[in-house]
């Protein structure tokens, strides 16, 4: 995804680049064969053909390589800008949004705000790596760095177009489903927890279990993602004291006053 976006930055840039030098370079042959034109006017017809050559070759031999130079150079800039802005963006382990600008996407979505005509609905999904202090401690931290990786993977992997995730903690993702409706939440966590589950993860010259506890909140009002955060932590928590590798759902109807829990 982001590659593509930088490879069709880089394409625009050029193009942009192209039409400024070919711009730049008419310009500057239009005003050298004006100059030309107006100081030697009075010449031989010999005498003015010379100077009107000189004054056609001259731009075209060293302002044509400068203008595509400066051109190049606006190009390389311009994606180091858009690669920076994306590195900022994303946690570097597992490519997710960070948690800040994951928080402040989805309490500015048109979904959330009600500034999007039509029905409001979504849901948030909090997804709780198991276990992963055990992993650290009995196999080091860079297997469970690699576990996080892999399980953002799937995460990513198993949104539907239109969803993002980031990474709200160390071991906690948040995977934000706008417009997504209790069977298409389901669907989407059910689908990151059996992929999860199914993965075979080699730590410490064996096969580690990976699992997910998935904390579900579905909305159908306008409301703010801390109250979404926390409502959806609290179902995780739930998953977690039901035995991990599960899923727990809560729909908020008329805001977080009136809530009640979906069956599951």
């Amino acid at each position: 995804m982001v590659l593509r976006k930088l490879s069709e930055l880089a394409r625009r840039n050029w193009v942009r680049a192209s039409l400024l030098t070919a711009a730049g370079t008419i310009g500057c042959l239009a005003f050298s064969l004006f100059l030309q034109a107006l100081l030697f006017s009075g010449e031989d017809a010999d005498a003015f053909r010379r100077t009107m050559v000189f004054a056609l070759v001259l731009p075209l031999a060293i302002g044509t390589p400068l203008l595509v130079l400066l051109g190049y150079k606006s190009n390389q800039l311009s994606v180091l800008k858009q690669q920076y802005i994306q590195e900022l963006a994303h946690d570097r382990l597992t490519s997710c949004l960070n948690g800040p600008l994951f928080s402040a996407m989805v309490d500015a979505h048109p979904v959330l705000t009600g500034s999007r005509s039509g029905r409001r609905t979504g849901s948030l999904l909090v997804i709780d790596v198991d276990h992963l202090n055990r992993l650290n401690d009995q196999n080091g931290h860079r297997a469970g760095d690699q576990a996080l990786s892999v399980i953002a993977g799937i995460i990513r992997s198993s949104l539907r177009s239109g969803d993002f995730v980031g990474r709200i903690g160390g071991d906690e993702f948040g995977a934000f489903l706008p417009g997504a409706t209790r069977e298409d939440a389901g669907k989407v966590a059910e689908r990151i927890r059996h992929a999860i589950a199914e993965v075979q993860f080699e730590a410490g010259g064996s096969t580690w279990p990976l699992s997910v506890s998935v904390g579900v909140v579905l909305f159908e009002s306008e409301i703010d993602f801390d109250e979404l955060l926390r409502v959806a932590d609290q179902q995780m928590q739930v998953a977690k004291k039901g035995g991990r590798n599960r899923i727990e759902y809560i729909q908020l109807r008329q805001g977080p006053s009136q809530s009640r829990p979906a069956l599951h």
